[in-house]
């Protein structure tokens, strides 16, 4: 599946086990980074460190790409909460600004991969998600690409 995604695809990973759903975002986002697209991994139930690691065990030269600006990982506050509750329609603001900020800064695109757990912990945001998710698709930039993962 990750080897046939691209820029101006979505689409959902259904996974049973964490090491499953890490065998495919993070070569996701590798072929991303081989493709100059700017890469985005938003964690809620690995920690930003675990999933630094695993980036680096992978081969992955986090610090220069970091300092680059092409590997970002964050957190469900620092994203889908960044505005209190979820919002939809602020996030697909939020998204189309770093898309905006990818190709300024010579991108071709933003990937991103998102574990979506965070809405199982949050009743309100299961409809706003599905909201999200019809408003997204709408206004889909042709340069973002998205992998979202869901726990069985």
């Amino acid at each position: 599946m990750k080897d046939q995604l691209k820029l101006g695809d979505h689409a959902a990973l259904f996974f049973k086990a964490n090491e499953e759903r890490l065998g495919y975002a993070i070569p996701y986002l590798i072929e991303g980074l081989q493709q100059n697209e700017r890469c985005l991994y938003i964690a809620d139930e690995n920690t930003v460190f675990e999933v630094l690691v695993r980036f680096h065990q992978a081969g992955v030269n986090v610090r220069d790409l970091q300092k680059k600006g092409a590997l970002t990982v964050l957190t469900k506050r620092e994203t889908y909460l960044r505005h209190g509750p979820f919002e939809p329609e602020k996030m697909i603001v939020d998204l189309h600004s770093e898309v905006k900020y990818s190709l300024e800064h010579a991108f071709s695109g933003l990937r991103s991969t998102g574990e979506m757990s965070w809405a199982l912990d949050l009743p309100s945001a299961l409809g706003r998600l599905i909201e999200y998710e019809e408003k997204l698709h709408q206004r889909w930039p042709a340069e973002f690409g998205a992998l979202c993962q869901y726990n069985e």
